[in-house]
Parts: structure tokens; sequence; C-alpha cells
């Protein structure tokens, strides 16, 4: 197995191609997965691995890649050996990607659902067939997470190679809210409400881990 890898516009996250499906498409539709502790990589075989390795801060599977993303403080030519160790190694190994009991692949947050408003449909259209495709060829991914009609702005995750990205504020306002400002007059700006939704994750855990000690 040959791994190649690609750049991406965050100097602190890789993409690795093993040159085989890694979760494959769904319909046509390219879709991903992210963990980004080791709490969440206990889901998978290969992200367990790859998050023993010292400085790996989150790990992203796509299509046909698996996006690496690293503290700044570790330098890739140390680390890279180690990854494409892990990655030749699951991938030989035949096992599989997901744990079978794992319900890790939930519904897209871009599927338009039945109470959803013209208007966050015409937004989810936009994201999953302009921006997504873009963001996904760079080692990243992006979810919808809420419409709020009064303000007119449109709160997405931004996932993979683009969390932490120096220039995902670029991507954002001239890319995501230009465009979709353009098509769709309503929406006055995007924010990406990643970190806040995973802080949010992490003292809920921290609840349950805090009741569970005292029982």
């Amino acid at each position: 197995m040959f791994i190649q890898t690609a750049t991406t516009p965050n100097e602190d996250a890789l993409q690795f191609v093993p040159g085989v499906p890694v979760l494959g498409e769904d319909g046509g539709k390219r879709t991903t997965v992210e963990f980004t502790s080791p709490r969440e990589g206990l889901k998978s075989p290969l992200a367990t691995r790859l998050f023993a390795i010292d400085g790996v801060k989150g790990v992203m599977y796509g299509s046909n890649f698996v996006t690496v993303r690293k503290d700044s403080d570790y330098p890739w030519q140390l680390m890279k050996p180690d990854i494409y160790a892990a990655i030749m190694d699951h991938f030989s190994s035949g096992r599989a990607l997901i744990r079978e009991d794992d319900e890790t692949k939930t519904a897209d947050s871009m599927d338009v659902a039945d109470h959803d408003s013209e208007i966050v449909a015409e937004i989810k259209e936009l994201l999953e067939s302009r921006v997504r495709p873009a963001i996904q060829e760079d080692g990243g991914d992006l979810d919808f997470v809420s419409f709020n009609e009064g303000t007119g702005v449109v709160k997405i995750r931004l996932r993979g190679a683009c969390r932490g990205c120096s220039s995902s504020t670029v991507t954002l306002k001239h890319g995501v809210e230009g465009m979709l400002s353009y098509y769709i007059p309503e929406v006055t700006g995007v924010e990406d409400v990643g970190d806040e939704l995973e802080a949010q994750a992490n003292k809920e855990f921290e609840k349950l881990e805090k009741s569970l000690s005292k029982n």
C-alpha cells in the first residue's frame, strides 16, 4: 500500500490518502466522520491508534482520505512514520473502520427535514452543492447548525482540517457568507460555533463523570 499525503490550508492538518476507500460514498454523497478526542476515538480502532501518537489532536475520515490534526508543537517529520504505520496496518488488516456497535453515522446535518423552512432548505442545498465539495477536497467538512430568521445569521460547524485553521475566518466571510448572502438576501452573516459546541459537550461529559463518581 502506498499512502500519499496532501497539504491543507491548515499547516497543522494533513490528508493521508491510502489509495483505498475509507468511508466511501453514501448514495453518491461524500460523507465524513470526525473524532476530536481520544475518548471519541474509541469508536474506531484506527482513530484509537492514531490518538496514541504524541501530538495528534483530531482525526477525520472522508470518502478516500484520513485527515489528522496535530498540536503545533509537534513536527510532522517525527509523527508521519507512526501515522503511516497505523493507517497501513489498519487497512491491511481488513478490520472495520467503525466499531459495529457504534452509532457514529447519524443523520447528515445537510439533509432537508420536513420541519425546515424554505430558506433553511435553500441554505442546506447551497452548502451541500457549492461549499462542501471544496472544503472536503482540503480535508475538512462542515455541518449546518441553525439559521436565525430574526438576525439572518447562519451557524455552522467547521470540522477536520478546517478546525482551528487561521484561514477559516477568510473562508467564512469571503467564501461561505458571501455566497449565501448573494443567493439568499435574508442571510446577513455566518458564524462557526464548533468550538462552542465542543466546549458544551465536554462540560456535559464532566458533569456525568462527577455524578457517576459520587455513586
